[in-house]
């Protein structure tokens, strides 16, 4: 039985870019970089050969995300666009998305979408929603409730 999460992982071309995006851009936490070239990780990521650099961060609420860029073997960009099957996004629920909207767009954050506002799932209050991109095309959703 599933008791809880305990992260979500993105792979990531450049970690500095990263850490910079989450650290810097949104205001959050991460662990210092861990070099990681360990047999059962290379196990686990089913590569050989595989040379990680890893980076935790945290997520108010208790979650975390982890950020993994592979030294070896090298990965290929992948379209993320959200209409393709298996692309993923995160959602981070905020206290004032006009305010965000305004603070990440002075930072030079490309954002998809200015907050639009409209009727949350199953009517359950009014929501705003904004989608912006984060570094290697991660698609990041910020959103408000009221």
């Amino acid at each position: 039985m599933i008791k809880t999460t305990d992260h979500f992982s993105f792979s990531v071309s450049d970690m500095e870019a990263a850490l910079d995006f989450f650290c810097n851009a949104l205001g959050l936490e991460a662990s210092p970089i861990e070099d990681v070239a360990a047999e059962n990780v290379r196990k686990i990521v089913g590569f050989p050969d595989a040379r990680l650099r890893i980076s935790m961060v945290n997520i108010p609420g208790g979650n975390r995300i982890e950020l993994i860029q592979y030294v070896s073997p090298r990965g290929t960009p992948v379209d993320s666009a959200t209409c393709n099957p298996g692309a993923a996004h995160i959602a981070f629920q905020v206290d004032d998305i006009e305010k965000m909207y305004k603070d990440l767009s002075v930072k030079g954050i490309r954002f998809i979408n200015p907050p639009e506002w409209g009727p949350g799932p199953g009517g359950t209050g009014k929501w705003g929603v904004s989608y912006l991109k984060g570094p290697d095309g991660l698609t990041v959703e910020i959103m408000e409730k009221k």
